[in-house]
């Protein structure tokens, strides 16, 4: 049999795993974080119904979803014993809560697997994104790392997270680092789509029990995506810490981030060196470029801190107030000093 649940119960459970039934398309523009996608209809399938269900009944939509569903459930009903064999709680959804899982749930119901049918589908669950943010549901603060190109934000940020302290990665959620080079890291990834960023942030927002959470400083806007208003609000009403060190450090973190870890770093770099042609002319590009071929690197990044990035990020990291000014030669003595920072707020906020 089959129960159904509210978005509130079911993302709070235990040992479960979503299973979105909506077609790959839908499920690739947005989705629950960890859902995985057993579709009951593919794209061209639920085309089909749909038009079915505008231009003659909804009848007879029911009567081809069916038809072409039949084929599958076998296939369906295995994968999903074995699922059930490893989690305790089976949630399924489609767009909201109508026809695609209500077949389905009552399918595996009858044949005796326990199923939860999620109420209202994505869309209720989209819905309670979005007003999360909007009502400021969340309840957090936060402490704001600052600093130019290459002085190990990101690095930071993923050290203090192995002492244990709570961080809101925004380029690791986003796919993008935010800058014309941001995509270089990430190159693997899948994009990642509005809907899936504000799910990522909600979901890393409401597992954290602490009241504050460290964070790096980005503008509201990461490549496609953008921070949620309220929330970009929170972060630039945070505790903001500024974060430097020495020249040679910048430059060997940026050879070492986007050119010794990626493959085929040189057409990577070249493409994202053109789309600053209008910003700093062709002269400079073509200097840029040949360096780049010439795998003079450490020339390349020196440059482009020296007189692009750091007059680009002048003005904003001039505008803040800055509870703490680091200037490190070992990272380890920023990661120690913000530590001791937040564990003072915590425990002070407890």
């Amino acid at each position: 049999m089959f129960t159904k649940v509210t978005i509130e119960k079911a993302i709070n459970m235990e040992d479960k795993i979503f299973i979105d039934v909506r077609s790959p398309s839908e499920f690739a523009k947005g989705s629950i974080p960890g859902a995985i996608n057993i579709p009951i209809l593919d794209d061209d399938e639920r085309i089909d119904v749909g038009t079915t269900y505008t231009n003659k009944s909804p009848e007879e939509a029911k009567t081809k979803g069916i038809e072409y569903a039949s084929p599958k459930l076998s296939s369906i009903y295995d994968r999903i014993s074995m699922l059930a064999k490893k989690y305790k709680n089976i949630i399924l959804f489609c767009w909201r809560g109508g026809l695609r899982s209500d077949i389905l749930s009552s399918f595996l119901g009858a044949l005796g697997v326990n199923i939860y049918q999620l109420e209202g589908g994505y869309k209720k669950y989209r819905r309670y994104v979005i007003e999360y943010f909007e009502e400021n549901r969340f309840k957090h603060k936060f402490i704001v790392l600052h600093g130019y190109t290459g002085v190990g934000k990101t690095e930071i940020l993923i050290q203090l997270k192995t002492l244990g302290i709570p961080i809101l990665n925004l380029e690791h959620l986003a796919r993008n680092s935010g800058s014309v080079f941001g995509k270089i890291a990430y190159q693997n990834e899948k994009p990642v789509t509005q809907k899936t960023f504000e799910a990522l942030l909600f979901e890393t927002l409401r597992l954290s029990n602490n009241k504050y959470i460290v964070v790096e400083s980005e503008g509201r806007r990461l490549g496609e995506v953008s921070l949620p208003k309220n929330l970009w609000n929170a972060i630039v009403e945070g505790k903001h810490i500024l974060i430097g060190t020495n020249m040679e450090t910048r430059i060997k973190r940026l050879v070492n981030d986007y050119v010794i870890k990626i493959s085929d770093c040189n057409t990577l770099l070249e493409d994202a060196v053109v789309h600053l042609k209008e910003k700093i002319g062709t002269k400079k590009i073509n200097q840029l470029v040949s360096w780049i071929e010439e795998r003079e690197y450490s020339k390349v990044a020196e440059d482009l801190i020296t007189n692009y990035y750091d007059p680009l990020y002048k003005n904003s990291v001039d505008k803040y107030n800055y509870i703490i000014n680091i200037n490190y030669v070992n990272i380890k003595e920023a990661i120690d000093m913000i530590a001791e920072f937040y564990y003072e707020l915590e425990y002070k906020s407890v």
